[in-house]
């Protein structure tokens, strides 16, 4: 008799974390949208002009480093998939729906008393990822990000009229550590920290006054946002 209490009481407890785990996925299972905004740097590094006048030999800037802090808007939907007790695994989409533009910064060639002045703008940024997951109890999550990301890049000279600003598209990856909180029913509030990495963007422009001639760039691109926001878990 007593054994068999024992078994009862065993299967009632074991039952019982059972629930409770599931319990803990389901409230973050499903589909979501979500809205966020905080803290973005962009970064534009190792930026050299390399200008070539028609009949002329190509000739390199001095290097020069960039950046722009602002506030982005970050849309995003997704869905997040129960693995096994309590992890999950989430796949998402992001996207940057504001431009965020640096500061001018003064080219100039070697034996050459003229300052070119260049600034860079970073739009379209959109990211595709997977979300491990861990839910920490019925209401929180903490979670990674891993993916695919790209963006446009595009530079303009802001000292001149006639060189048409150029724009190219990059891809790179994103990295990123996050923390969901349910509030009430599905809404839910979250923070987010991520890091993205692209290729070089292949800038080139005409010029169509004086001698004319070409200048391009291949400067290295990278930024980092941190996020607070609010979404819901349909």
């Amino acid at each position: 008799m007593k054994f068999t209490m024992k078994s009862k009481l065993a299967m009632a407890c074991s039952g019982l974390l059972f629930s409770c785990t599931a319990f803990s996925q389901s409230q973050f299972a499903g589909a979501y949208g979500q809205i966020s905004t905080g803290y973005e740097n962009n970064r534009v590094s190792s930026a050299q002009l390399t200008g070539t006048p028609y009949g002329g030999t190509p000739s390199t800037t001095n290097s020069v480093s960039t950046n722009t802090g602002s506030a982005p808007l970050v849309l995003g939907l997704g869905y997040l998939f129960p693995v096994k007790n309590n992890f999950t695994l989430g796949l998402g989409i992001d996207y940057s729906t504001l431009t965020q533009e640096t500061g001018s910064s003064a080219f100039y060639y070697s034996g050459d008393s003229d300052n070119y002045n260049y600034k860079f703008t970073i739009s379209n940024r959109f990211s595709i990822f997977a979300a491990p997951g861990y839910a920490i109890d019925k209401d929180k999550l903490a979670y990674a990000k891993i993916g695919y990301s790209s963006q446009s890049v595009q530079y303009s000279q802001t000292n001149c009229c006639s060189s048409p600003s150029n724009k190219a598209q990059v891809s790179g990856y994103v990295l990123g550590l996050g923390y969901k909180q349910l509030i009430t029913g599905g809404l839910y509030g979250f923070v987010e920290a991520n890091y993205y990495s692209y290729a070089k963007p292949s800038l080139s422009s005409t010029y169509t006054d004086g001698g004319g001639g070409t200048v391009s760039s291949n400067p290295n691109v990278s930024a980092y946002n941190l996020l607070l926001g609010v979404g819901y878990r349909f």
